[in-house]
């Protein structure tokens, strides 16, 4: 179309202000971000290095086809900044140093290299606002001990998912009821101890939403969970091996929350695993 007297040409898309860039580029995935806008010119790479796209990483998502040295991103990282080693910790570095500081969200799927702890201080050094990490199994005893001298690096803290539950559990409830004070929501599965239930009845009094799906969980420690946890308004123990879906007292004792989920869980004792072939399914294995 042929401009006329007073026509205002339309901006070309990399002369627009960074601001409008950054707000398209929302849109974009994480990969797009790190490994194409950049190159497209000098405006889209301003845009793309825009804090605050950085500051929700869900990293979990489809993560073996994302991160491995075979992946179409290994691939560009080679390509367009001759990386001769495409590695998880590297990219995880990227997206810290552009958030700059600034990471409210963080997901991290399980691809840290060992031992994880300096990944971990890394992440306790550079995203100090957080409001939401989610971990996934750490992979040493070593590096489930440190995790709790972390915690007051994120004092901001307010919802954390462990993917399995570290032996250190009570030091990492204790650490957040003590440092974290906005601290609401908490995400795990494993083998709930009397000392992982103690812990979350004496020191996170201020939770709001626990999620226990797929644990072993005794109703002794369940119940003292909810005796304990007085703010709670969301409860899910579903698949859980312990107790029974059907038990009264558990039932009684979580009817003033008001979202409580229970169904599918079980009580069950070394007779009944002997002679019923149905809780042998792997799911119960996976807990037991």
């Amino acid at each position: 179309m042929e401009l006329t007297a007073g026509t205002i040409a339309a901006p070309a898309w990399g002369e627009m202000e960074t601001d409008c860039l950054a707000h398209v580029f929302r849109r974009l995935s994480l990969e797009d971000l790190a490994a194409a806008a950049p190159h497209v010119c000098r405006g889209w790479r301003r845009a793309a290095a825009d804090p605050s796209l950085w500051r929700a990483l869900d990293l979990r998502h489809d993560h073996v086809a994302r991160f491995m040295p075979w992946a179409p991103l290994a691939a560009a990282f080679a390509r367009r900044y001759g990386v001769a080693r495409f590695t998880f910790a590297g990219f995880l570095r990227l997206c810290l140093a552009r958030a700059g500081g600034s990471v409210s969200h963080l997901a991290l799927p399980p691809l840290l290299s060992s031992p994880v702890a300096a990944e971990l201080d890394r992440v306790a050094a550079d995203c100090q606002r957080l409001h939401q990490l989610a971990l996934p199994p750490l992979l040493s005893s070593a590096d489930e001990a440190r995790l709790p001298e972390l915690i007051p690096r994120w004092r901001h803290l307010q919802h954390l998912e462990l993917e399995s539950k570290p032996s250190s559990f009570p030091a990492v409830a204790a650490q957040l009821g003590t440092h974290c004070p906005d601290f609401s929501g908490l995400k795990t599965s494993g083998s709930i101890k009397p000392e992982d239930a103690a812990a979350m009845a004496a020191s996170l009094l201020g939770l709001r939403s626990l999620c226990l799906d797929s644990s072993y969980l005794p109703k002794q420690e369940l119940l003292a969970i909810l005796a304990g946890c007085k703010q709670l308004v969301e409860f899910s123990a579903m698949n859980c091996v312990g107790f029974s879906e059907k038990d009264e007292e558990v039932i009684g004792r979580g009817a003033r929350i008001e979202w409580f989920e229970i169904g599918g869980s079980r009580f069950v004792d070394d007779e009944m695993m002997a002679g019923d072939d149905q809780f042998c399914d792997s799911s119960y294995v996976d807990v037991l």
